[in-house]
């Protein structure tokens, strides 16, 4: 099996991710996952999980979507957007951002006619987040997913 250990309290879909992840099936085990997980808190997590891997320009988007995410303002979400914007969407930082941003108002500015995004497209956004950083510096997909899932599991058994 694995060398990362894996409380057995976890829930269904925990133990099913794992599953999956460890017989090679670790693109399903991180669409469970992100379909499964309460939103604000895989939200909440990941914010911690990209504190490891921050750099200068990361540190301000962090502290930004932290704030939002327990002080939702359009302001901030918009601010957000653009920071992440600049910095690009295909960064684990971004994408998380970019998440953030379709999860609640109007893809429109201010003053023209709303334009709300799909709603699974939020998700989907998470789910990129977490193959990002399944696939950051580990040998292999299924290690790294395997591994975040350990780490989700040990957090959510604290």
């Amino acid at each position: 099996m694995s060398n990362f250990t894996y409380h057995q309290a976890t829930s269904g879909w925990q133990h099913n991710a794992l599953q999956l992840a460890t017989t090679g099936q670790w693109e399903e085990a991180l669409t469970l996952w992100s379909e499964q997980a309460t939103p604000d808190k895989l939200n909440l997590w990941l914010l911690k999980r990209l504190d490891g891997v921050k750099n200068d320009s990361n540190t301000q988007l962090l502290g930004e979507m932290r704030r939002w995410i327990t002080e939702p303002e359009e302001k901030l979400r918009w601010k957000i957007f653009h920071h992440a914007e600049k910095m690009g969407f295909d960064t684990p930082v971004g994408a998380l951002a970019l998440s953030l941003f379709w999860s609640q108002g109007s893809m429109s500015p201010e003053g023209l006619e709303p334009v709300y995004p799909e709603p699974h497209l939020s998700g989907l956004m998470r789910r990129c987040v977490l193959l990002m950083l399944a696939t950051l510096n580990n040998d292999s997909p299924a290690k790294g997913t395997t591994a975040l899932l350990a780490q989700w599991a040990h957090q959510e058994n604290l």
